[in-house]
């Protein structure tokens, strides 16, 4: 019997290290229960061991607290976090994130802001890791039933996926709650019994609690079973996914919009399918079928010239034309903050009503081709600043530059426009810089149009949405605009053979 414990605990290392052992970077999302002091216990032999990576370097691993403050022994919690991780030598954080209770509940709202956390606090290139078994997943199939979930939500949780522009890896969900139960006491481990998992309002402690018992009592391998049947479904929807996605590569434009066109010649199922994944792709939460039925009726079918929308996971989907787009929340200007000067010696400057920040960097590039230094710049930014604008470090890395009218156009493995780099001549020592959000009066002349246009003119034959245009960032030198970023160069911010420029870009970082 001791051998086959040792086994079974030699077992499960070895499987957490095939998991993990495609990255260099982990942070373990800890809370001091069971589940995650049994990964934690895994990752720091695995990390003594050097077994974490299949690298010569040594890898980069640490663990975080998320501090809720909704239970009195919070401070405990991450105390003991603490002293376990610095026991074994794992460098610790701890994140403190107040929870708003709204109506889906203080389970959902707890788990957003821990997710918003934690996205936060990775770093560049780094990889998040939860302690999530077979009973989760368990939990999780039968909350996606009580909704009525289709094929996708009764995936469940996958074990490795992309996650804002990291990677979110399960360890551990291939062993059920007994295995780790058993683990964490033949390992002598120690951990806290969060007061709360007896509360049965909460509906994954009913479940946990009053409903798996009996079944596995009556089933001993229902647990197993049910993730299998998970899983097929996750098989099921990849498949669709692959036998959709040139079909939907050809119906998203480059601005990342979809096209609605050939959608509306489409059969519901089709259509929903392609809808679904669309919204997937930009970050959507997966909606409801209802919720389905009600844009397509009531912003794709609306009037060409209709100012429709829909609110969907706190996003708009929107119609411009015949394109639909998800925008998000749109901010309030106030009368005063329509300007902004930019000092030239900060190399960044922080726009208004959470727009992110506007980057530059400035280049000789006489001996340089632009697309060298482009790659250069975008890599840079995403390694110093830790932004999550991309979808995927890999799409950026692994990039596709379009050159048009002083714009780099990266794109992404969707072929729509992931990044623009706005390119403009740098200014000279008695030229003020600004960012601006204002109308512009009188004609404007901008790179590749021969005459002279109206903004409003430009706006519309560049086939800019109406709600793009008041908050697209305007540069301008003294008081001659520039560039409206991502958007337009004017003749006047054009880049000179052999002169220094500028190479400008939005990050979504508050």
């Amino acid at each position: 019997m001791k051998f086959n414990i040792v086994e079974r605990v030699k077992a499960m290392r070895r499987h957490v290290s095939t998991r993990v052992s495609p990255y260099r970077a982990l942070l373990l999302a800890l809370s001091g229960g069971m589940d995650s002091m049994v990964l934690l216990d895994i990752l720091s032999v695995l990390y003594e061991d050097n077994n974490l990576n299949n690298s010569d370097r040594k890898p980069i691993l640490r663990a975080i607290y998320v501090h809720h403050a909704l239970s009195r022994y919070a401070d405990e919690w991450a105390s003991h976090c603490k002293k376990e991780c610095l026991r074994r030598g794992i460098a610790f954080t701890i994140k403190h994130a107040a929870v708003n209770i709204t109506s889906n509940g203080i389970e959902a709202a707890a788990r957003s802001v821990r997710y918003q956390a934690l996205e936060k606090a990775l770093s560049y290139n780094e990889v998040l890791l939860t302690a999530h078994h077979q009973n989760d997943q368990a939990e999780t199939l039968l909350l996606a039933l009580k909704r009525g979930s289709g094929p996708a939500g009764l995936s469940a949780m996958a074990a490795d996926l992309s996650y804002l522009g990291h990677r979110l890896v399960r360890p551990l969900l291939d062993f059920n709650r007994e295995e780790l139960e058993l683990y964490a006491k033949t390992q002598h481990l120690h951990w806290i019994e969060d007061d709360s998992n007896t509360d049965l309002r909460f509906d994954r402690n009913f479940l946990r609690l009053c409903i798996l018992p009996p079944l596995c009592q009556r089933w001993p391998k229902f647990i197993k079973t049910v993730a299998r049947s998970a899983q097929l479904c996750a098989e099921q929807e990849q498949l669709i996914d692959k036998l959709l996605e040139e079909t939907l590569a050809s119906i998203i434009a480059p601005d990342g919009s979809l096209r609605l066109t050939t959608l509306k010649t489409m059969n519901e199922n089709k259509r929903s399918a392609l809808l679904r994944r669309w919204l997937a792709n930009l970050g959507v939460k997966m909606p409801k079928r209802v919720q389905l039925i009600h844009l397509w009726k009531e912003v794709a079918l609306s009037r060409r010239d209709a100012i429709a929308q829909f609110n969907l996971d706190n996003r708009l989907i929107m119609r411009f034309r015949d394109c639909l787009y998800v925008v998000s929340r749109l901010p309030s200007f106030k009368d005063k903050q329509i300007y902004f000067p930019w000092p030239k010696e900060s190399e960044y400057l922080a726009l208004p009503s959470g727009l992110g920040k506007l980057y530059r960097r400035q280049f000789d590039l006489s001996s340089l081709l632009p697309e060298k230094s482009c790659i250069s710049v975008i890599k840079g930014e995403l390694q110093k600043n830790n932004t999550s604008f991309f979808s995927s470090i890999d799409h950026v890395i692994n990039i596709n530059i379009e050159i048009n009218n002083n714009h780099y156009n990266i794109i992404n493995c969707n072929n729509s426009t992931a990044f623009k780099l706005t390119v403009v001549r740098a200014p000279s020592s008695d030229e003020q810089v600004s960012v601006r959000f204002c109308p512009v009066h009188g004609l404007l002349y901008i790179v590749g149009r021969s005459r002279g246009r109206k903004l409003k003119k430009i706006w519309q034959e560049l086939n800019i949405p109406p709600w793009r245009r008041k908050y697209t960032p305007l540069l301008f030198y003294n008081d001659k605009l520039i560039a409206a970023l991502g958007v337009f160069v004017t003749l006047e911010g054009k880049v000179r053979e052999n002169y220094t420029q500028w190479h400008l870009f939005l990050t979504s970082e508050q």
